[in-house]
């Protein structure tokens, strides 16, 4: 299996009416030596378009399904870009049994999942709590995302995660204590590079990106520069990009290139990193890569 990037942090918001543009920017990025981009999309199988936004940043574009029920619509555009993207489902909208509703979804071609840990309306998204959009209590809640953790964990799947490590980082522990083995990339340096590092101290198998971070690294590349050469076999490079703006990706490795690591930490942060976060996702049934 051949080097080259791999984004594991990018989004939907995405149509199949997009499907010319986006084969267009695959290719753009093949030349990039992009290798996968991992990409995330929405279940909506029971909230209206309203209510789907409760849980969604107003700085989002949606240029997809008006209801944010995106699974069919990356599957498609999955299927035409040649295996480079790497189909996750995103769980925040989840109803009905977690391990079922899963399943169907893995068992469709989707790889990995994706969540985020919204149990109060006081988030870094500014946006409404998972209880309160969905009538629930935080328990309940609490026990769906430990049923997620459990569900990558029991297939061996990725799982992306959004928590905030600063106001949740006991949580992360009580999850990573009861879930071990699962492979999670707590994303955005976890929110918090000083609130991450615990974690990342003290569990060997979780993960973190520089998903979204690209104005930070400009304005202080030194700091972020000696944190990836801290962690060098834990950070993996991430853009949170949006598919149908796929191309914006050659901005975060520009920024990355521009950091100046040593070229096998930058070669684990492009490819190494990602490759043993994503595990058996980047494999079809054959085995090949």
């Amino acid at each position: 299996m051949n080097t080259g990037i791999i984004d594991v942090h990018m989004h939907c918001f995405t149509g199949r009416n997009h499907a010319e543009s986006v084969v267009r920017d695959m290719e753009k990025l093949r030349s990039a030596a992009v290798r996968h981009l991992v990409v995330v999309a929405l279940i909506n199988t029971k909230l209206d378009s309203d209510a789907m936004w409760d849980l969604i940043p107003s700085f989002v574009d949606n240029q997809g399904d008006t209801r944010f029920h995106e699974v069919d619509d990356l599957l498609e555009l999955s299927g035409l870009s040649d295996r480079m993207i790497v189909p996750l489902v995103d769980t925040r909208h989840l109803w009905g049994d977690v391990a079922d509703v899963l399943l169907g979804h893995i068992r469709r071609g989707f790889k990995g999942i994706k969540s985020i840990y919204l149990p109060d309306n006081e988030n870094d998204l500014g946006v409404r709590s998972v209880p309160d959009t969905f009538g629930i209590s935080l328990e309940q809640y609490r026990r769906r995302e430990w049923e997620i953790f459990s569900f990558a964990q029991a297939g061996d799947l990725p799982l992306l995660y959004h928590m905030d490590a600063r106001r949740y980082g006991d949580e992360m522990m009580a999850l990573l204590d009861d879930f071990p083995q699962v492979r999670v990339n707590f994303a955005h340096l976890g929110i918090s590079r000083t609130a991450i590092s615990r974690i990342l101290d003290r569990y060997p198998n979780v993960y973190t990106d520089i998903a979204s971070l690209i104005s930070f690294i400009r304005s202080n590349p030194e700091s972020y520069r000696d944190f990836i050469m801290h962690y060098p076999d834990r950070v993996c490079f991430g853009s949170d990009s949006f598919l149908y703006q796929a191309e914006t990706v050659l901005d975060y490795i520009s920024v990355v290139k521009a950091l100046k690591l040593p070229q096998e930490i930058e070669k684990q942060l492009f490819y190494d990193n990602p490759v043993r976060f994503l595990g058996n996702a980047l494999h079809d049934s054959t085995g090949k890569c």
